[in-house]
């Protein structure tokens, strides 16, 4: 590994430099190298904002807005990811068309570049949803009771695709009546969600995930009676967001206010503490949802996806559009024990923005530059300082993502480093986290809900 000093500036520009031929990026991402190390799938998706072209588009869609000689690059990326889309499978806002429509978005820029294709886009994923919504409705209607993941999630489920539609609905080259219906059926299906369900004789909240709704065996093993998925990336603090962002764009529907305020007392209801103060839990299963009081010792980990970070940025952003001061105050504070406490609990790895120091980083420039509070600033300095020091010159796209994996625990080494390319897992992400330390916040993390 050759580690190099450089600065944010340069950093950005070595990244972009690696990333420009989508074809090359193809090449490289794709190789036998970069499998996974638990589900053993090479990681490339040349479909996917996570670790494929959209995500990359992405990066270069926020460049140009300062180099204008970049978004030829842009398009690029964009036209190659248009040709992987009918060999893609669409998995809500991060794969298959829905990935392409928020690079598109981004990559349109002041000009409104793309107007055809994020018309066509737009209504391509308002039939979806709905498709998607009726399904749910349907094991509704057959007694069903509690959700999976798709119900609600931000990256694979109806929360990340709803955040596009919001965007779709307020541009005229994207809205239509098929935008605007799926927009307001989403939203009455989240507001839903939020309501409460009596499972075993208790009432708890709609958002329960039943055992056999599970994502994998691990997770039914865990979580016997099923549970509450707390995270930004797959639980309810990213509906939090994204209803909070709708509210504050003037589309409300009946009962979402209220929801903002069931899932913001919950959160605040379901604060854990340790010996450096308050935290949010990842999950909470069955048994400490109805207990008196939260055990403690319950897992999180300091990232975007899952812990503090997420769900703060989530409860910061419904208490700036619904006026509740506690819930910001509450979130500052979160944020702020997080920076105090020992690293080596943050359980969070490499650069990279899902659970890496980019997502961290991410979260925190935000919350320092709208509060200005000096210990959130410097907290940002010194997180921008650790993603640079991951900068790996020998690295093809200069920061790899680390993984663990099942031998970590006989190994020396903790972690692989795999060579990604996208937003969320990918060296994209980590450049365009660095992207305030030279500007300013800029909107492409609305795909993690901060904006």
């Amino acid at each position: 590994m050759t580690v190099v000093s450089v600065s944010s500036r340069d950093a950005i520009s070595l990244v972009a430099e690696r990333l420009a031929d989508p074809a090359q990026v193809a090449a490289v991402a794709g190789r036998e190298e970069n499998r996974d190390p638990v589900y053993g799938a090479v990681m490339w998706g040349p479909l996917t904002l996570a670790n494929g072209l959209p995500g990359v588009a992405l990066m270069y869609g926020e460049l140009a807005r300062n180099d204008e000689s970049l978004r030829r690059i842009a398009h690029r990326h964009l036209r190659a990811a248009g040709e992987e889309m009918g060999r893609a499978p669409s998995r809500g806002l991060y794969s298959g068309p829905a990935a392409l429509l928020a690079a598109a978005q981004t990559c349109a820029g002041d000009g409104g570049h793309y107007g055809v294709l994020r018309r066509r886009l737009a209504d391509w994923v308002a039939e979806d949803q709905a498709e998607r919504l009726r399904v749910f409705r349907a094991r509704a209607a057959r007694g069903g009771v509690g959700v999976d993941w798709a119900a609600y999630d931000l990256v694979n489920g109806i929360a990340g695709t709803t955040r596009l539609l919001i965007d779709a609905a307020d541009d005229p080259a994207e809205s239509g009546p098929k935008v605007k219906a799926a927009l307001v059926d989403s939203l009455r299906h989240l507001v839903h969600l939020t309501e409460p369900v009596v499972v075993a004789g208790r009432e708890v909240p709609g958002w329960w995930v039943p055992p056999e709704l599970q994502l994998s065996e691990r997770d039914r093993e865990s979580y016997p009676r099923g549970d509450f998925n707390a995270g930004m990336a797959h639980g309810i603090a990213g509906v939090l967001a994204v209803l909070s962002t709708a509210y504050e764009a003037g589309h409300e529907v009946a009962g979402l206010r209220d929801a903002v305020e069931r899932i913001a007392d919950w959160l605040l209801r379901r604060t854990a503490r340790d010996e450096a103060g308050p935290y949010w839990p990842a999950r909470i299963g069955w048994d400490e949802e109805v207990a008196p009081r939260l055990p403690e010792g319950l897992f999180t980990r300091t990232a975007w996806c899952y812990g503090t970070p997420g769900t703060a940025a989530a409860l910061f952003r419904a208490g700036t559009v619904l006026g509740r001061a506690r819930w910001r105050t509450a979130a500052v504070d979160a944020v702020r024990v997080t920076l105090r406490r020992d690293e080596s609990l943050w359980a969070i790895e490499g650069p990279t923005v899902c659970h890496g120091y980019a997502g961290l980083l991410q979260v925190v420039s935000r919350l320092a530059r709208t509060t200005g509070d000096p210990e959130l600033l410097a907290g940002r300095d010194r997180l921008v300082t650790k993603v640079l020091a991951c900068a790996d010159e020998a690295a093809p796209f200069v920061f790899p993502h680390l993984m663990r994996y099942p031998a970590a625990a006989r190994s020396p080494e903790p972690h692989r480093a795999v060579n990604t390319a996208g937003m969320l897992e990918g060296a994209a992400g980590v450049a365009l986290s660095l992207l305030p330390a030279v500007s300013g916040p800029l909107p492409w993390d609305r795909t993690l809900g901060l904006a």
